[in-house]
């Protein structure tokens, strides 16, 4: 019986170590995935953690359970601190780690994308791809990192940097490639609409923050997601990669939602609006381009109208391929840490038709 032929053997499934910077939420919903789903190994490489850091030092992980390395990072403090573990530097694991991937969770300043510029650019040096999912690095210093990852080879991942899980940076710089895109929106940070509808539910701003507080959702200075600036620090990251890679934060207008109360907010609702903050990229017909953050009052029409508690969304608008919009229903430590090991695959073995 003829049929199509059966393979002899299987191919080798390649391992990719992964040099994780930051032991926090995300960096320990990482490690969940990579054992929960084998390192990925049916997606024809095995992700596996080659080492681990977090502000206190760094300790190779393989030959350690990884419930073992949250636990110490849990009753410890630091990951390095691991019973038995071998304690390693930045430099010493890139350069061990043959065929590697650096993975950045840790929290980066943006105004001079340290401490993560640093091993950033030691490991794209080397030729060695790094993915983000702090911020600071790619709003600091995103054109010096850009030409390193081109003049050494190596790739830049960052989609869990711009409002997961969205697929903003894929859809913005693949999805409308050859058209000509005008215009972004988006809703980038649930964060601050969710601030929105608890004033709009009659919640107090204070009760508000703490609640997000506990859940873990608002930045460490509630003013970064008050004042538009977490919105904010993601436009770049967007626009560079779409238009113009020089782009600086400056280029940001900034307005949050600081001024924003139930008055505003009722007032909106009696005319069937709702108030949200929305990050907004633009492009006119002379190249010229505007990024902003400000609280708009949005009509039924829009696509960023009926997004609820945990959503984000994006719409992109084009010349000859119309409007198109993606939004997305779950964030947290769990999705950017799935955001980041889709920038892995991608980066260790991309797919096509």
């Amino acid at each position: 019986m003829h049929g199509r032929p059966r393979p002899t053997s299987r191919k080798p499934v390649k391992d990719v170590p992964i040099i994780l910077l930051g032991f926090g939420n995300v960096g320990q919903s990482l490690v969940k995935l990579l054992t929960d789903n084998d390192g990925y190994a049916r997606e024809g490489v095995r992700l596996t953690l080659h080492s681990v850091f977090d502000r206190k030092g760094g300790v190779i992980a393989a030959g350690h359970e990884m419930s073992a390395l949250i636990d110490a990072k849990r009753q410890k403090g630091s990951v390095s601190l691991l019973d038995g573990g071998q304690r390693t530097e930045v430099n010493a694991a890139l350069g061990d780690a043959i065929g590697g991937i650096l993975v950045d969770c840790s929290i980066t300043d943006a105004e001079t994308g340290e401490p993560g510029f640093t091993p950033a650019r030691a490991a794209l040096e080397l030729g060695i791809s790094v993915v983000f999912a702090s911020k600071g690095q790619l709003v600091a210093r995103y054109e010096e990192l850009s030409t390193l990852a081109r003049e050494h080879g190596a790739r830049l991942g960052a989609s869990a940097a711009v409002g997961i899980p969205l697929p903003s940076l894929e859809l913005g710089t693949l999805g409308v490639r050859g058209t000509k895109l005008s215009r972004f929106r988006g809703i980038f940070n649930d964060t601050t609409n969710q601030i929105l509808r608890d004033l709009e539910a009659g919640i107090s701003l204070d009760d508000s923050i703490e609640r997000a507080r506990i859940e873990g959702t608002i930045e460490e200075d509630p003013r970064l997601d008050l004042d538009g600036w977490d919105a904010a620090y993601k436009l770049p990251i967007l626009a560079r990669a779409i238009w113009d890679r020089t782009l600086g934060l400056d280029a940001v207008e900034t307005t949050g939602v600081a001024a924003i109360g139930k008055k505003e907010l009722d007032d909106a609702r009696s005319r069937r609006q709702r108030i949200r903050l929305i990050a907004t990229g633009e492009r006119d017909a002379d190249g010229k381009i505007r990024l902003k953050t400000e609280a708009e009052a949005l009509t039924p029409d829009d696509p960023l109208y009926e997004l609820g508690p945990g959503e984000k969304g994006c719409v992109f608008e084009t010349d000859v391929m119309g409007t198109i919009s993606v939004k997305s229903s779950k964030g947290g430590p769990l999705a950017t840490a799935a955001c980041v090991i889709k920038d892995v695959l991608n980066i260790a073995a991309p797919q096509g038709l």
